[in-house]
């Protein structure tokens, strides 16, 4: 009886437990970001480690075609990403990718973490959470107006 009181909890805990980045709309992924850019990846360097043992990773980028947020063309980046945590890009030198970036004290962050990062295929289209999207479609999105935000509910006590 106890091992099958056991099981129970043990599957109620990993079920409580599930957890998943939530996937944000194109608009919602455009409006939420500082900056978005075309870039080339030029730099990937390890930096140090938390004190979970999390490795940090310094990426720096070259724009080359911006977007959104009053960065330049040839302006370089640093945006800081964590080597070892589930669903955070992990950039390559000299490739190319579509960034929605957000500011971080003196470096970036990417926006809702892997949907922020937008590698761009031997074809020329967009991989990981962009494929289906093209950059007309972005464009597009930035252009348009933003959308308000669902009011919150009156509640009274």
């Amino acid at each position: 009886m106890k091992y099958i009181a056991m099981l129970v909890m043990m599957t109620l805990f990993a079920a409580g437990g599930y957890g998943m980045i939530e996937t944000l709309s194109l608009d919602s992924l455009v409006q939420s970001a500082d900056v978005i850019a075309m870039v080339e990846v030029v730099g990937v360097k390890s930096v140090g480690r938390l004190p979970s043992e999390i490795e940090v990773i310094a990426n720096l980028v070259t724009v080359d075609e911006p977007l959104k947020g009053g960065v330049a063309v040839g302006e370089k980046l640093k945006i800081k990403t964590y080597r070892g945590i589930e669903d955070n890009p992990d950039l390559v030198e000299g490739s190319r990718v579509l960034i929605f970036l957000n500011r971080a004290d003196n470096h970036y962050i990417f926006t809702n973490a892997i949907q922020g990062w937008w590698p761009v295929g031997e074809d020329g289209k967009f991989m990981a959470m962009g494929k289906g999207t093209s950059l007309d479609d972005v464009k597009e999105a930035i252009k348009r107006p933003p959308q308000p935000k669902p009011a919150a509910p009156d509640i009274s006590l």
